[in-house]
């Protein structure tokens, strides 16, 4: 036998479309697959709750919540770890820090898959409105299960990433429907779990006129909320700190943090070491682009259009500009990736863009070395970016993109 054609014979097309049917024909056969494996996994995170998992992140929390409750340190400025977030971040703890450490993760655990499960929900429905309901629950089980592997590290080390990318995703339904009180108090809760997510909140702000009274309440609610429950002097020094510990972060070199994969990590790996001063200045010039392509989506008045497209430029830009990237972070871009990859793949198993977003989806997701997930998490979310920005050029391919949802919006 001709290995060569063999080879190519595997290869073929007609080979590929067979292997997409199998794969189309195994879900429709059995639908509830996805939620099974979403089940099982949350039941086995749930279960193996221990320091031994946690005890490096949502530990760091809890120390700190505990210094903010009373009046200590809450910053370790010696180190590139422990806390980072602004102070109302820790309010969202509410009682945990009473709890012994297991009790909090496991709470916290739980909460987190919640809401990253009502997101899946939610976000599937908004991109299949013409589905039946049995339909969307099952596509949302798949959207779910393709993100385990990225929710595996993110939950078991109780990740403030899981909430804020579900209420990204709630914000960005409620965009949809025009709900701007809604998707403002829905981007609230996700600026103050994680204060990454500014991006999108900013990009609402700057693009739509109706969001921006209810954006402005909102940040400054989140300044303020911290000063009500501490002195203000003493609150006033923790925003000192805080903003210390940002500008800490954008002197580290590429590898110093061991997690750090976005931009800079990636052109470090091909030889290519950036220094910090330019590198101040590619995230911001990364944000004026982004600022120009969002504004451009806004224009053309599609607001299905605009909701998808928001959330994804916000995930694009916090992964490969947002300060100190890890490589557990992507799971702010990859549940909207999958979602629309299913809602290509119930319209057409055939359609090729939802096969090759859903192979991006996956290899994002595992994590592998550190050394390849520096370069390869980012490289392929800057193929996502460019294939974003090529539909951006002319917004009606967003428009062919999102079909029924986006009909008549």
């Amino acid at each position: 036998m001709d290995t060569k054609s063999g080879t190519a014979s595997f290869f073929s097309y007609d080979n590929l479309l067979r292997i997409e049917d199998r794969v189309a024909a195994f879900f429709l056969r059995y639908p509830w697959i996805g939620w099974a494996l979403w089940i099982a996994f949350l039941i086995a995170t749930l279960l193996r709750t221990h320091p031994r998992r946690f005890g490096s992140t949502f530990q760091a929390y809890l120390n700190a919540a505990h210094g903010f409750w009373s009046g200590g340190q809450v910053y370790d400025m010696s180190t590139l770890g422990e806390y980072l977030y602004w102070p109302v971040s820790l309010l969202v703890l509410g009682p945990l820090p009473m709890f012994t450490p297991v009790v909090a993760a496991a709470i916290a655990t739980a909460i987190s898959a919640a809401l990253l499960t009502w997101a899946a929900v939610a976000m599937m429905r908004m991109l299949l409105p013409e589905q039946s309901r049995a339909d969307v629950l099952n596509l949302a089980g798949l959207l779910l299960a393709l993100n385990i592997p990225n929710a595996w590290f993110n939950l078991k080390y109780v990740q403030a990433q899981v909430g804020m990318t579900a209420f990204m995703m709630l914000a960005a339904v409620a965009i949809a429907k025009r709900q701007w009180i809604v998707a403002s108090l829905w981007l609230f809760f996700s600026i103050v779990i994680k204060p990454l997510s500014l991006v999108m909140l900013l990009l609402c702000g700057a693009t739509q006129p109706k969001m921006r009274l209810w954006l402005a309440l909102v940040l400054v609610a989140a300044l303020a909320l911290p000063f009500a429950f501490g002195h203000p002097a003493y609150v006033a020094e923790q925003y000192r700190l805080w903003i210390a510990k940002l500008q800490q972060l954008t002197t580290v070199e590429p590898g110093q943090w061991l997690y750090q994969a976005d931009f800079a990590t990636m052109l470090d790996t091909f030889g290519i070491v950036v220094p910090h001063g330019l590198q101040t200045a590619i995230r911001l010039a990364a944000a004026l682009g982004f600022l120009a392509l969002v504004w451009r989506i806004a224009r053309y008045g599609n607001i299905v259009v605009f909701a998808v497209a928001v959330t994804l430029y916000a995930a694009c830009y916090i992964n490969l500009f947002g300060p100190r990237n890890e490589f557990l972070s992507f799971l702010v871009l990859t549940p909207t990736l999958a979602g629309l990859a299913l809602m290509l793949l119930r319209r057409n198993t055939h359609d090729q863009r939802a096969w090759l977003l859903m192979a991006a989806v996956l290899i994002i997701a595992f994590h592998g070395a550190l050394e390849v997930d520096r370069v390869v998490k980012p490289f392929l979310a800057f193929i996502v970016l460019g294939w974003m920005i090529w539909m951006t050029m002319d917004v009606r391919r967003w428009v062919d993109l999102l079909g029924p949802a986006a009909a008549g919006k």
